[in-house]
């Protein structure tokens, strides 16, 4: 039986390594707020997803997602924000 074609170049699968989300669907921004359990105006509002650093993508006018960089950006984004806490508390307490 004949392996389907993947959309993805061969350079950027070799690129990509481990971290290849190509065979993942895309996923509506309802869809990707529910499965993270965060809030919906992460995903819809554009100066927020900026923030923040969400990976999206547009495909003509519509921002979709991928499930495994959303779940690696919340990991990464989790460790930010508790190097910050550290931080804070080693400058001069939580509330300085």
């Amino acid at each position: 039986m004949k392996k389907p074609e993947t959309l993805a170049s061969p350079l950027s699968l070799q690129a990509a390594g481990d971290n290849d989300f190509s065979d993942e669907p895309l996923l509506t921004a309802k869809r990707a707020s529910k499965a993270l359990n965060l809030p919906l105006y992460y995903f819809t509002k554009t100066a927020k997803r900026k923030a923040l650093g969400l990976p999206f993508y547009c495909v003509n006018r519509l921002v979709r997602f991928r499930l495994g960089e959303l779940h690696q950006w919340q990991i990464a984004y989790a460790h930010k924000l508790q190097e910050e806490q550290v931080a804070a508390l080693d400058v001069g307490g939580a509330n300085a």
